[in-house]
């Protein structure tokens, strides 16, 4: 026997059955339809910005491209060459040049320096002009000699006093050489200013004005040989990009950090 429906069923088949009958022509009930999936568009690439060129500014790991190998200069792996002193202490000695390599700027460089060590007259300011500042001294100082150690380490065997370059001069733009021109100039000036500071004495200033002022002299001289040795564009880059005797701040970090690993590998 097949059960009889519900009364409340029949009712709704009714109804449904006249709603379909009485509607207009091309109108049907509303019927639920699934709804499309949209599809998946692949993400916009994001850009930022067109990549950067490779910086043409010196520092302390890169060199001027191609510029030093141009003239022969150096690399990373050429700094911190071992400094033969035998050949220093010859190319000293050597008389056979003598009056070829302008040692007048050695001579009055060796003078001055000694002069501010130890200096044969002291100027009086007064009991109360207060000159010089012990602290910031040794800061100096410090300075000094970080360029002196790095330049004359960098520098290696195209180490000569004189201005005029060795015959097997390379040029450097690497280490010390990339924050400044002349960092052992330099080393030199700070360190007898650090000293006047130090002891507050201006007689000491007076004679470090005057070794800063041959110093500038003697690195001008020196930059027009290497100039005629590695060609004036070659040089001519170098120094728009790095100046001649006052560091550049921002490449000083990594100087004192080379001066600091060194001492690591010795001990």
């Amino acid at each position: 026997l097949t059960p009889r429906p519900s009364r409340a069923s029949m009712a709704c088949a009714i109804v449904s059955a006249l709603a379909t009958a009485r509607a207009p022509a091309g109108m049907r009930p509303r019927t639920r339809c699934t709804p499309r999936a949209r599809p998946i568009r692949p993400p916009n690439p994001v850009s930022f910005g067109a990549p950067r060129a490779p910086s043409t500014i010196v520092n302390n790991r890169r060199e001027l491209p191609a510029l030093a190998r141009a003239a022969g200069g150096d690399g990373d792996e050429a700094l911190d060459e071992t400094l033969d002193v035998d050949a220093v202490m010859k190319e000293i000695t050597d008389t056979s040049q003598l009056g070829q390599r302008d040692e007048a700027f050695f001579v009055g460089q060796m003078v001055l320096v000694l002069l501010v060590a130890f200096p044969p007259f002291h100027v009086d300011l007064g009991d109360d002009a207060k000159f010089g500042d012990p602290l910031f001294g040794l800061a100096t100082i410090a300075l000094a000699a970080v360029l002196l150690v790095q330049g004359s380490k960098n520098l290696g065997n195209s180490l000569t006093p004189f201005p005029k370059p060795r015959a097997d001069n390379k040029l450097k733009t690497g280490g010390a050489y990339a924050v400044v021109r002349h960092p052992m100039y330099s080393g030199l000036i700070f360190g007898c200013f650090g000293v006047a500071l130090l002891t507050g004495d201006p007689t000491r200033t007076l004679f470090t004005m005057a070794l800063a002022a041959l110093l500038n002299a003697k690195a001008a001289r020196e930059e027009d040989y290497l100039s005629e040795m590695h060609g004036a564009d070659v040089y001519g880059k170098y120094a728009t990009e790095v100046p001649r005797l006052i560091p550049r701040i921002d490449g000083m970090k990594a100087v004192v950090q080379d001066f600091a690993d060194g001492f690591e590998q010795k001990e």
